[in-house]
């Protein structure tokens, strides 16, 4: 190729436009991303197609195969930049890298840029943080386009280190105030919650944790209220309100600090209510002697329960107390037995208890009482049914010692009391002597079998006392006479003859 005359050269001068949105400060610092993207990458090519026209073409058209041949790789949609006369290939090749680390660069910082803007409303928060941030920017902007690519870089790196600060002190900004929410609900201060959550909303319009938080606060007021009535309810004793306020507060905030715990301790204290109710019935049902309900509820509890010490004292007590009402029954029976004269039955109420206890006082006494009664009775009734016998004196004797033996026993009652009597008054008649008058003919020895021999008499009058008594007639040539009486007041005379020859 020919070399150009300089008169056919065109100069043309390039612009000055800014390659951040920093450039004019009183514009609004939030535009749409897309725009802003654009705009620097458009200024970014036409300022590298101007440095390419003015710097490397004339190099190019003179020497086309020396600047072919230094010409680095680069991306496609990047402009070439040419070597430049004078510099030495390393560092050109240094200028070029200083340059695509700075587009590079560029590129990070206009999206951080978009991000803060559009995404965490800085302009709420870090307006004039962001300003000094754009004033750098703009500095860089002014050293990329006068080809010092290393100091544009560093302006760059600058800035977007910069605007990454203001990035993190928002993002710190909001952790603290989603914190500072999150500790005024904990403390119930509503009002301090909703301001913190709405700094929080001003970083990031569209945070989950910020929206919920400012809901969280706009309803704890009545959330408050309800556990102030909760509280009431259990200080009154009735836990079951109580849950019910709980539950309508935790629908309205299932996050409020210490509902669930509150929860738990309401559930627990009805829970505990129902228990007590149910033990009261059991010890109620014992109290009315009702032990089979009574059983029934203790059991029922230590089958949910194995351990519960109430429930086991009071099916304990159930037990016993049934034990010592089946004894005061069998007791009770034995004395109305007794007291009825059936011995048997008696005794037997009585063996019944010593089988449930053999060392009950009352029981083992019970028996031998019984059994020195009947012995008592029997003999008794021995001598009612043949008070003749009482004649003899020794038998009366003996029948005298019993009725001491039984007149001792002064808890007597009933058939018993009434066989003491009936006996004590026959013996009362058997000791009283009646008369006895005899009749015979005056040849007949008359003997009286324990009272003496008599004699022989026409008539004769003894005093002996009511009785069995036996007289005997004998006279020689006669065969004796013998004969049975039974005494008894108010006799009629008694003849004993001995006429029967032999």
């Amino acid at each position: 190729m020919t070399q150009s005359d300089p008169a056919d050269r065109v100069t043309i001068v390039p612009t000055t436009a800014p390659l951040t949105q920093g450039g004019q400060r009183n514009r609004a610092l939030s535009l749409p991303s897309a725009r802003t993207l654009s705009f620097a990458v458009v200024v970014l090519l036409l300022a590298g197609v101007l440095a390419w026209v003015v710097i490397a073409l004339p190099q190019n058209v003179e020497a086309p195969e020396a600047a072919i041949a230094d010409a680095p790789p680069s991306d496609a949609a990047a402009p070439v930049r040419s070597a430049e006369p004078g510099i030495p290939p390393f560092r050109q090749l240094e200028l070029e890298r200083a340059e695509a680390e700075a587009r590079e660069a560029l590129g990070h910082f206009v999206e951080l840029q978009r991000a803060l803007e559009e995404d965490m409303n800085v302009e709420a928060w870090g307006g004039p943080a962001l300003a000094a941030v754009l004033d750098r920017a703009t500095e860089a902007d002014r050293l990329f386009l006068e080809g010092d690519y290393e100091q544009a870089l560093v302006e760059y790196a600058g800035a977007l280190a910069d605007l990454e600060a203001v990035r993190d002190r928002g993002e710190t900004l909001y952790r603290d105030a989603i914190a500072r929410g999150r500790t005024a609900l904990d403390e119930r201060r509503p009002g301090h919650a909703a301001g913190a959550f709405e700094d929080a909303l001003a970083i990031h319009p569209d945070s989950v944790e910020g929206r919920t938080g400012k809901t969280r606060a706009e309803r704890q007021p009545e959330v408050l209220d309800l556990l102030r009535e909760a509280e009431r309810a259990r200080l009154r004793g009735a836990p079951r309100k109580a849950l019910a306020f709980l539950e309508q507060a935790r629908s309205l905030d299932r996050l409020t600090a210490g509902i669930d715990t509150a929860l738990a301790e309401v559930r627990a204290e009805i829970v505990r209510e129902a228990h007590r109710q149910r033990l009261s019935r059991g010890f109620t049902a014992l109290e009315q002697g009702d032990f089979d309900a009574a059983e029934t509820v203790f059991r029922d509890i230590l089958a949910e329960r194995s351990d519960d010490a109430a429930a086991q004292a009071g099916l304990a007590q159930t037990e016993r107390e049934r034990t010592i009402a089946r004894i005061n029954r069998l007791h009770e029976e034995a004395r109305e037995r007794e007291d009825a004269g059936d011995w048997e039955a008696a005794l037997a109420a009585f063996e019944q208890v010593l089988k449930i206890d053999a060392n009950l006082q009352f029981a083992r006494d019970g028996r031998m009482r019984l059994r020195r009664r009947a012995q008592a009775v029997q003999e008794m009734q021995h001598y009612l049914a043949d008070p003749a016998a009482l004649s003899e004196d020794a038998v009366f004797a003996q029948a005298r010692a019993l009725l001491e033996r039984a007149q001792a026993d002064t808890d007597a009652r009933g058939a018993y009391r009434g066989t003491v009597e009936e006996f004590a008054a026959l013996l009362s008649l058997a000791e009283v002597p009646v008369e006895l008058v005899l009749v015979s003919d005056n040849a007949t020895e008359v003997t009286v079998y324990r009272v003496g021999r008599l004699g022989s008499f026409e008539r004769r009058a003894l005093q002996l006392r009511p009785g069995r008594y036996t007289i005997v007639g004998s006279r020689a040539g006669c065969r004796d006479v013998r004969k049975e009486i039974v005494l008894d007041a108010g006799m009629a005379p008694v003849t004993i003859r001995c006429e029967e020859r032999i």
